[in-house]
């Protein structure tokens, strides 16, 4: 038997609603997305010591009075700080290598590394479809940080305890998750709750000194109250005046709203502001912060099909996508996927559906760039908000309103996180799953016979419909020990409706028993745009009968071809 010839291709274009059927004239290698009814148990039998979340939160304690965040300090009490994140990931490296890869992608502007970890059955070294999930682009919003990390533990320990679901999952799927991106403004939550930005020194009030850390819960009442008076507007914050302006609490530390620095649309109004001491202060150019440009970096890197931002502090939870409004990115087929797509995501979680022009004007936000960039399904999750512990206190005496309670607005009591991220974990898995995969099958066939390779593109979806027309586009050089019966170069697919498979076959006549091969191939399809694949299929002895199915399992949008054989030299660009 001949050494398995992997083939991978990867499809951008349609997120997927039921299980993937595989089309192949022999065994399948790999079966995913199987019905899995199994109750598996919250509480596994972890390996090493490790302790998963739940257990974490086992005896966390209910609302605290006062700003939560305040009261625990530093420690953060039931949620992770920065050490206790990383000393929780570095573990799970540890304890579970066959699934989990840490890693980081940068530094933040205080040199505090970005960590992201992936997750995926290193044993299948096929390439796979790869999903995104990342948290806490804003400061205050800690509980998308716990989101992420029982998303990881709930996926590791189920995959240990034999789910069928998740070991079909990570056999074909790569999930990244990146816990925490704005890890500098996560570090002041003890101080400041309000903190939203990075930690990039502005000089917010103009007299030429930045960050004067003058917020401060100068009563010790456990708030930090934001401060309005009738005449001036907003004011400050609880604090003191160190540089004798005569404003209190007025140039806090940093900085830059992330989610308002990404390069799609920067910098337009009213969607961020172009005043630094504004809470959607978009920075002096998009990507200026090192969270933003190291997370620009890794994803320019990778081919992410689905992706989502874990974010808090609504009036209620949701699920909001691209902007769709004038100037807005979807439009056509892309923006029923977002709606109906949305609609499923609401149904798993109980979130809202929202479009973010009915929230609020955006501009410079993570999944428009996303979306702009290749990634086809950019969601944005508002996991948690709770508008009743926001409240004022009206100081008649001296005219001025007492804003407070911020960080209950943003983040549950500690004995809710956990079923919080229960709530969360169904609409992130199917995001996981839904993306398009492929599946791979080898075998070889004797001299005299023909070698096919098929390319098939499957739209098994009951619900989601598409109409492009996809053609795929090939050339063959370098061919030894092969001819080549194909007429033409370039096939139309046709186009894709519901529960409808195209295809086309490249083949070739085998001439002698070690032949090689170099194939470039490409695609492209109306939305998106396209890429190219260049392989080279290595010389080897032929000596089993059997044949070539390639399925390629996915959508209409932008294609991504990624074939690799052992030894196989590859290169893959995208438009």
């Amino acid at each position: 038997m001949n050494k398995l010839l992997l083939i991978g291709i990867f499809l951008t274009g349609l997120i997927l609603s039921c299980p993937i059927e595989v089309i192949t004239s022999h065994k399948v290698v790999i079966t995913i997305n199987q019905t899995d009814n199994s109750n598996y148990s919250t509480k596994f039998q972890t390996r090493g010591g490790y302790t998963s979340i739940w257990e974490e939160y086992e005896n966390a304690p209910g609302d605290q009075p006062g700003d939560d965040s305040i009261v625990f300090g530093p420690t953060f009490g039931p949620y992770h700080n920065y050490s206790e994140l990383i000393n929780k990931l570095k573990n799970l490296n540890t304890t579970y290598p066959e699934i989990i890869e840490v890693f980081t992608i940068g530094k933040t502007y205080f040199e505090r590394k970005i960590y992201c970890v992936r997750i995926t059955n290193e044993s299948i070294t096929i390439p796979k479809t790869e999903i995104l999930i990342v948290g806490q682009h804003h400061a205050q919003e800690q509980i998308s940080v716990e989101n992420a990390l029982y998303f990881i533990d709930k996926v590791v320990l189920e995959f240990f305890s034999s789910s069928t679901r998740i070991q079909n999952l990570l056999n074909t799927k790569a999930i990244y998750v990146i816990p925490s991106l704005n890890i500098d403004g996560a570090e002041l939550m003890s101080q400041n709750p309000w903190q939203r930005k990075t930690l990039r020194p502005i000089d917010e009030d103009g007299d030429g000194v930045e960050d004067e850390y003058e917020v401060q819960d100068i009563n010790m009442d456990g708030y930090v109250d934001r401060l309005r008076d009738e005449e001036n507007g907003f004011i400050g914050h609880e604090g003191i005046d160190l540089d004798g302006d005569g404003r209190i609490g007025n140039d806090k530390p940093g900085g830059v709203d992330p989610n308002r620095n990404y390069a799609y649309q920067f910098g337009k109004q009213p969607g961020a502001s172009d005043n630094p001491s504004a809470w959607n202060y978009h920075g002096p150019y998009a990507f200026s912060e090192n969270c933003t440009a190291r997370f620009r970096d890794f994803v320019l890197q990778r081919n992410f099909i689905t992706a989502i931002s874990l974010h808090s502090g609504m009036d209620y939870s949701m699920v909001l996508g691209p902007s769709t409004g004038e100037g807005g990115l979807l439009e056509g087929i892309d923006k029923d996927l977002y709606l109906s797509t949305g609609t499923k995501l609401q149904e798993l979680t109980g979130f809202s559906l929202e479009i973010e022009e009915s929230v609020y004007p955006l501009s410079g936000v993570w999944d428009d760039w996303m979306y702009s960039n290749g990634t086809l399904l950019a969601f944005t999750f508002e996991t948690y908000g709770n508008p009743s512990a926001y409240f004022s206190i009206y100081n008649e005496t001296i005219g001025r309103y007492h804003y407070r309670g911020v960080w209950d607005y943003c983040n549950p009591p500690g004995d809710e996180v956990i079923e919080n991220s229960a709530q969360t974990y169904p609409g992130l898995l199917f995001m996981a799953e839904e993306a398009p995969y492929l599946s791979i099958q080898t075998n070889n066939k004797q001299v005299g016979e023909q070698l096919q390779i098929t390319v098939s593109v499957t739209n098994p979806s009951t619900y989601i419909r598409t109409n492009c027309s996809i053609t795929l586009d090939w050339t063959a050089s370098q061919v030894t020990g092969l001819t080549l019966l194909n007429t033409t170069y370039t096939v139309n697919l046709g186009e894709l409706q519901a529960k409808s498979t195209s295809q086309t076959t490249i083949i070739f006549l085998i001439d002698e028993s070690n032949y090689s091969l170099h194939i470039k191939l490409w695609a492209t399809g109306p939305k998106v745009g396209g890429a190219v694949t260049e392989y080279d299929l290595n010389s080897f002895q032929v000596t089993t009968e059997s044949s070539i199915p390639i399925t390629l399992i996915g959508m209409i949008g932008s294609f991504v071809y990624i074939i690799i054989k052992r030894k196989l030299k590859y290169q893959t660009k995208r438009f």
